[in-house]
């Protein structure tokens, strides 16, 4: 009875069973850290698209008193600055962009506009937010429709860009 070696044996099979777990947990660790990561930018990307509603309803129903700021066929006579979400004029840059309005024909007109958490940087998470109004008949009420398209980040080039959306209609 030669049992020489045996003690060996059992310190590298206990050694590799230690390995094992120690490397199971390690993956476990990282999958977990990438999951909180894409959470957390999931939320800079809800934010944002909830800022550029917020932004497009109050311009839609505080506008001088009761007009909208946004455009509701050809005939509209649209703000072209002085619209203000988080300190930027969007007004302005749209029309910069000629997007204010992008489209519109004698019943319905689409502006799109977009809104910055941190104005200035382009990595910074932003909206984009279209309004589209709508009328069944010239004259009648408009129905609208604000999309807004919150982005973790509006740098295009990022690793990893999320985007969320926020739609309301009335």
């Amino acid at each position: 009875m030669n049992q020489r070696g045996f003690t060996i044996f059992f310190a590298v099979l206990v050694a590799s069973l230690a390995l094992a777990i120690g490397l199971s947990i390690y993956d476990l660790l990282i999958r977990e850290l990438d999951l909180s990561q894409t959470a957390k930018e999931s939320q800079y990307a809800i934010y944002a698209a909830d800022t550029g509603a917020e932004c497009a309803l109050y311009w839609d129903l505080n506008y001088n008193g009761s007009d909208s700021a946004f455009a509701t066929s050809t005939a509209s006579n649209e703000p072209t600055s002085g619209i203000d979400c988080n300190t930027q004029d969007v007004a302005a840059e749209a029309v910069a962009l000629n997007t204010w309005p992008e489209t519109a024909d004698a019943s319905n007109a689409t502006t799109v506009f977009q809104v910055s958490l941190v104005p200035g940087s382009t990595n910074s998470p932003c909206a984009i937010v279209t309004v589209e109004k709508t009328a069944a008949n010239p004259g009648d009420p408009s129905a609208t429709t604000i999309v807004s398209r919150g982005r973790n980040t509006c740098n295009t080039g990022a690793p990893l860009q999320l985007e969320r959306a926020l739609e309301i209609s009335y």
